[in-house]
Parts: structure tokens; sequence; C-alpha cells
């Protein structure tokens, strides 16, 4: 074999070995990007589990209110206490809410608001001492619904209050049992209740005589509410005091 014929099978190994090498070294580095890409995907995915069960477990309903003054209206609420769903009970309610968006607000925030567009339509009457608002909660722990009627009370209370308008505040405890009834009629279960209570005093008057009535005037149908009406007095001042009827719930 010539010189020439010996530095050439060098110079051909060399390069076999070099491709070889070369080969290697990019099968790992390869296995290394598809481990990043598997990396990357993985934490995308958990990230989209977190994101997703995180957006479940925040809209998942845990107590529900309603507030009805002659708009009926029902907010739908978290266990954070955040309003995650606002329904329209009837046609005065979808006037109420159309432009509200009360979607993540705090529970008690969100009824006051609603009072307050109440009064901007008239639904609430400052000029007046006897308006109504029926406020129900439904939890299916009991102790954490009286809390949490309690402080939309306070709130609600407090608020109305200090705008110097005269109101009665009325406490119901929603159940199950009129859910039906109150979808057939569009009105919240609150009005259901109360409507029943007025009827219990008041057996000459009729179902669908007062379920479309302003809560106001059904109120004057219940003799236990006569005189409770506290707040402005019919002089706008704001100083006077609600009432806070946890004694008086319609049950």
């Amino acid at each position: 074999m010539t010189n020439k014929e010996n530095l050439n099978k060098v110079i051909d190994n060399d390069f076999n070995k070099k491709r070889n090498y070369l080969k290697i070294a990019e099968k790992k580095e390869r296995k290394k990007s598809m481990n990043r890409i598997f990396k990357y995907a993985l934490v995308i995915v958990m990230l989209v589990f977190i994101i997703v069960g995180g957006l479940i477990y925040y809209n998942s309903p845990s107590s529900y209110v309603s507030i009805d003054i002659n708009p009926s209206v029902m907010l739908t609420i978290n266990r954070f206490e955040k309003v995650i769903k606002v329904e329209s009970l009837n046609d005065d309610a979808k006037e109420l809410i159309k432009d509200m968006n009360l979607y993540g607000m705090d529970v008690s925030e969100a009824t006051i608001k609603i009072t307050e567009k109440a009064t901007e339509l008239g639904y609430i009457d400052k000029e007046i001492d006897d308006n109504v608002v029926l406020v129900s909660t439904y939890c299916n722990n009991s102790e954490k619904q009286d809390e949490l009627q309690q402080r939309i009370h306070q709130n609600l209370n407090d608020n109305l209050n200090k705008n110097g308008i005269g109101y009665l505040i009325v406490d119901t405890e929603l159940t199950e049992e009129d859910a039906k009834k109150a979808n057939e009629y569009g009105v919240s279960k609150a009005k259901i209740l109360f409507v029943k209570k007025t009827i219990e005093e008041n057996p000459e008057l009729k179902f669908e005589d007062l379920i479309y009535l302003p809560a106001r005037e059904i109120a004057k149908y219940i003799s236990e509410y006569e005189n409770l009406y506290i707040g402005n007095q019919g002089n706008n001042n704001g100083n006077g005091q609600g009432y806070q009827n946890k004694n008086n719930r319609v049950d």
C-alpha cells in the first residue's frame, strides 16, 4: 500500500469518527430538546388545569341571594361571597340591571348597587316612608346562611339610612319548595313567601292579586309590619334609624 493510500485511509477514518461523533452529539441534543419541550408542555398543561380548575372553583355556586322591590333580582354567590351570576326575574329587573356589571362584586356591595339603581329608577321612592326591600338568602349551611343574611341586611340598612330613605327590610329564608312557583311567576322566592304570609293573615286575598304588586303594597296587609317603617320619617334628612327585621322573618 502506497503512502498516498495510507494517507487517504487515515483521512477517511478520521472523517468517519468525526461524522459518528456529530451524529451522537446531534442525537443527544435532539433528546435534550425533546425533554425541554416535554417539560414546557407539562408546565403548560399544569397551568391550564390550575386556571381551569380555579375558574370552576370560583364559579361554583355556594349561596343564592334575591332582592325584591318590584324588580326581582337573583344573585348567585360563590364560596368567597362574590357574585358569579345575575338573573332578572321580571321585566322591571331586566331594565334595572341591563347596564350593571356585578360579576365578581362582593354580595353586600352588589345588593347596595341594586337598591341604589332602584332608587334612581323610582322603584324606591325617597319621598315616602313605606319602601319595602325583600332580602332572601339560601345556602346549604344554615349557619353561613344566617351570617350572610345578617351582613347583607346590615349593609343595606346602613346605606338606605345614610341616604335618608324610609324603608323596611324584610328577611326571608329561602327553601327549594317554592322555587317552581317563583320560576312560574317570574318573581323571587322571597316574594312567594311574603305573599303566602300575607294570605295567611288575609284569607280573602288571592295569590294572583298580590304576586305582581310592589312589596310595599303587599306589606300593608300584614299586621306585624305596621308602624315598623323607620328611616327618613318623610324629612329626607338621613338621620333616621333603619329597622332590622331579624325577629320578623317570613318563613
